[in-house]
């Protein structure tokens, strides 16, 4: 309608215009008048279209051009043979092949408004590469227009390249570009890989301690590997492997701890001729073997087999002192009669955690049970004092009562509130369930019951089953699913029948079935007391990394890196049994350059005696810890050995697929590198794309403006010239 209105209003206007010349008597004058009031009109409807004038200028600014060479260890790696404008391909370093396209002629193309600037990244620390954290140093606190991007693809530190590339491109617009250069070959060069060796630093003396590790064949063919343990350097075990091309070997290596004190271990694979890498061929650990002395509780309601069982292979570990309270409902007293046995449940912080380990079994709450006091004890030990809990529901459903207290917040799995009291008796009446490892429970070391891990799940396959199970619908969120029924499910999957979960500082194990001493039919103790064994340790383990008379030490991780950070927590007693009550605790940490670094440790919240605080390594090496008791003459003294970060390893696939989605996030494209000249040509003609493109509002424009009140002065003074006032 906005050209009808201005149609009208020209029509209107020279109407007007035509009516007032005929009746005045100075037609001239007049006319003269009229005319300016007509262009006045004119000029404002074609104003009140909003016109915009567009100019095009081209942009002779001098611009940012930075190109990042990647310097770390991985762009040593020799397998690199495109030539990059060369006449005869050759196999050279991917580094060499970055400096080659810095240098390469090509570039003098390059227009003259761009300022190139040669960045090279990690030349100091080759063995760390932040890339994620280097792209965005170069863009952020640099007036960078585009960014050239010489790499592998790979990195070992910091957050992903990518998101933050896509972060900068969400920041600056297309204000910058960067453009990628993939340099190495996507396969891996001939290598044999060690990797996932996992040792403790703690050992039982006259124990055996297993030692899992795998090895990886990169080579195009098969291969026969040696691996070797030393243990104080010298060759304790050798096991000849053949892995096929492009396969792993799970394997183990098995020591029995001899002699107390510190022992230096080593798992290596001895050197194929042909590897690109010899560096990833070898695992050193340190472990500290000490003799064993556990505690074990164990709260039952009736001696059901599991009980009787699992109580008489304690008695028989001279490594272990075992406790056990009975709840029998069918009692008037407390207990159980033998020497082991308690008349009561421990009221006192100091008494229960002197336990590593608590079994508790098909207890519930009232006169037969624990009280609300003893729920909360039992949940705040596992939590401040690092003790493991393992929960074994029964088939009359007693430990349902605990869901209103605090062992409801330790328990790892949500449980089907219907059959919550006789969970899963009428189902499997007449069949007998089965256990199935979960991928996680086939990896833990908890649930390795052969020492061949390969055959470890056909043997739970073939554990005799059970007849009753406690039903629960999941795992909790943060719990770990080591097993599930082999045919029973629901919603969610099949049904979790073992499941562990961290507490505070402590773990927890539920177990759905009391079935587990049937796996001694035929063979004792062989699978029933090592799966035991292996969770009483385990749970154990981290309450003794080091341990004096009235002080605890644990940290985590165990084996820390350099610049990562080690949470430490201490729990501190009174010669008198008492959690101590002092407000912080002293920690004396000496790196191997024998500084000294002293941290205060800070009273974590309730009467536990507990002491938390953190701190980070700059140096590898053994570090000797120092604690100091706050109110008494007394010190505990460990070591804890720092290992240097993860290195940049040589031989690995280049990510190709890294540096396509970096140009890609980058607004930019991807290049191989023989392409320099089509690099220069884009560059080029981003230039040449950003002209600056200036757009002229005139209905705003300030003379346009100007020129409607001069116009309008001078029709006021014509029409004074004119006589009309």
């Amino acid at each position: 309608m906005i050209w009808l209105t201005s149609i009208l209003a020209g029509i209107g206007a020279l109407t007007i215009a035509t009516l007032n010349v005929r009746r005045s008597h100075r037609r001239g004058k007049t006319l003269v008048c009229e005319i300016v009031r007509c262009l006045l009109i004119f000029a404002a409807i074609i104003l009140f279209w909003r016109p915009e004038s567009t100019l095009n200028r081209d942009d002779r600014r001098p611009r940012r051009l930075v190109v990042m060479v990647d310097h770390s260890q991985s762009m040593s790696t020799v397998d690199s043979d495109s030539n990059t404008g060369h006449q005869t391909p050759e196999r050279i370093s991917r580094l060499e092949t970055a400096q080659r396209i810095t240098e390469d002629p090509r570039w003098k193309q390059l227009d003259r408004r761009w300022e190139l600037t040669i960045k090279k990244l990690f030349e100091e620390h080759p063995s760390e590469s932040d890339l994620g954290g280097a792209i965005d140093r170069v863009i952020s606190n640099e007036d960078v227009t585009a960014c050239v991007l010489l790499s592998d693809g790979d990195w070992n530190s910091g957050a992903s390249p990518l998101g933050v590339v896509q972060d900068l491109a969400i920041q600056e617009g297309r204000r910058f570009s960067l453009q990628s250069v993939a340099i190495g070959r996507p396969t891996r060069l001939p290598d044999l890989e060690l990797y996932g060796v996992s040792c403790p630093t703690i050992a039982v003396e006259d124990k055996p301690l297993r030692l899992p590790f795998t090895v990886a064949n990169w080579f195009p063919e098969s291969r026969t590997a040696m691996v070797q343990m030393r243990v104080d350097g010298a060759v304790e075990q050798e096991q000849q492997v053949t892995i096929a091309s492009g396969k792993r070997f799970d394997g183990s290596m098995q020591w029995t701890a001899t002699g107390e004190g510190q022992h230096s271990i080593e798992i290596s694979v001895v050197v194929a001729e042909g590897e690109s890498d010899a560096t990833n061929n070898q695992s050193a650990h340190q472990v500290d073997v000490r003799p064993e002395s556990l505690r074990v509780l164990i709260v039952e309601s009736k001696p059901r087999w599991e009980f009787r069982y699992l109580r008489n292979a304690l008695i028989r570990d001279p490594g272990i002192e075992v406790s056990t309270l009975l709840f029998h409902p069918t009692l008037e007293t407390v207990g159980g009669g033998g020497s082991d046995y308690l008349e009561s449940f421990p009221n006192s912080v100091a008494e229960l955690a002197e336990y590593d380990v608590i079994f508790l079994g098909d207890v519930g709450t009232g006169e037969h049970g624990l009280s609300e006091a003893h729920c909360q004890l039992l949940a705040g030990t596992v939590a401040e004092q690092a003790t493991g809990i393992v929960l074994m529901p029964g088939p009359d459903g007693r430990q349902s009562e605990l869901s209103a207290t605090k062992i409801e917040s330790l328990t790892p799995v949500v449980f089907d509130d219907s059959s919550r009291s006789s969970a899963g008796a009428a189902s499997l009446a007449e069949s007998t369930g089965k256990f199935a490892l979960t991928e996680s429970g086939r990896s833990s070391l908890l649930t390795q019951l052969s020492d061949q891990p390969a055959d470890n799940w056909k043997l739970w396959q073939s554990l005799p089953g059970f007849q009753w199970f406690a039903s629960a619908t999941r795992g909790k969120t943060g719990s770990e699913v080591l097993a599930v029924h082999a045919d029973a499910a629901n919603q969610f999957g099949r049904l979790p029948l073992l499941v562990t979960r961290r507490y505070g500082a402590g773990k927890v194990l539920w177990m759905a079935t009391d079935s587990a001493w049937r796996w001694r039919m035929g063979v004792e103790d062989k699978y029933h007391y090592r799966f035991w064994g292996q969770v009483i340790r385990w749970m154990a383990y981290g309450r003794n990394m080091a341990v004096g008379e009235s002080m605890r030490l644990i940290y985590q991780p165990e084996t820390p890196t350099v610049a990562s950070s080690l949470s430490l927590r201490a729990s501190v007693m009174t010669s008198s049994g008492e959690p101590s009550s002092e407000e912080s605790v002293e920690l004396t940490i000496e790196a191997p350059d024998q500084s000294r670094q002293i941290i205060r440790l800070t009273s974590s919240p309730g009467d536990w005696g507990t002491f938390v605080g953190e701190t980070s390594f700059s140096q590898t090496g053994l570090h000797g810890v120092t604690l100091q008791h706050p109110s008494e003459n007394e010190t505990l003294k460990t070591q804890i050995l720092v290992q240097g970060r993860a290195v940049e390893a040589i031989g690995r696939p280049a990510r190709i697929d890294v540096m396509n989605d970096l140009a890609r996030l980058g607004h930019g494209q991807a290049f191989q590198p023989n392409q320099v000249d089509s690099l220069v040509e884009l560059l080029n003609s981003q230039l040449d794309q950003n002209q600056q493109t200036q757009t002229i509002r005139l209905w705003q424009h300030p003379l346009i403006l100007l020129g409607m009140v001069a116009g309008l002065s001078l029709f006021w003074v014509l029409r004074k010239w004119a006589g009309a006032l």
